[in-house]
């Protein structure tokens, strides 16, 4: 049996035009809020004679016209990540909708910008040279070794947060939460 839209008016069906995607309606056990959300938006009619609200059944798909860029989106603040666009949406709705997409898409590449910034900042901390030169004054002082021990564990223990934080930048989860809770970090980033 093909998928058929599930959007009122909408005579989509798999196979009529090339590039056309169908998504299930998320699941009451995945995600129940956004499963609410897709079911308001479709607005579908009451069921008059058990007087309850249309459910969709695992079964039921809505095709990707119904999204602004044309497929649904897993981001939350994307405004695709709930369909839009329907029969009954208004041009001045629609208008909306892409200004909307078009303030993601710019709030997007700006994090992104912050973001290639902060590997900038982390790449140039991490050519610093891992011994002092052999010019640099000697001293044998009591005060000079303690001192130099300090120094010593303090450069050892930045080392190891460079190497875990070059680590998060290879993973591809670099964000403010894999820097943990330390304020001073964040602030340095942005």
């Amino acid at each position: 049996m093909p998928d058929s839209c599930c959007s009122v008016g909408c005579t989509n069906r798999r196979g009529n035009k090339p590039g056309l995607c169908f998504y299930r309606i998320p699941s009451e056990k995945e995600n129940p809020e956004r499963r609410r959300l897709w079911i308001c938006a479709i607005k579908r009619a009451f069921v008059t004679a058990e007087g309850k609200e249309w459910q969709p059944s695992k079964y039921t798909r809505l095709c990707s016209e119904h999204f602004i860029k044309g497929a649904k989106s897993d981001d939350p603040s994307s405004p695709d990540w709930v369909p839009s666009v329907f029969l009954q949406t208004t041009a001045t709705k629609k208008r909306k909708r892409k200004k909307d997409v078009e303030k993601y898409e710019q709030s997007k590449r700006e994090e992104e910008i912050k973001e290639q910034a902060a590997v900038a900042v982390l790449l140039k901390l991490s050519s610093v040279p891992a011994k002092p030169p052999e010019d640099e004054q000697k001293c044998d002082g009591k005060v000079c070794k303690e001192k130099i021990a300090r120094l010593q564990k303090e450069c050892n223990d930045l080392r190891e947060e460079n190497c875990r934080l070059k680590a998060i930048l290879k993973s591809g989860t670099f964000h403010e939460l894999a820097l943990g809770k330390d304020d001073k970090k964040v602030k340095a980033m942005t």
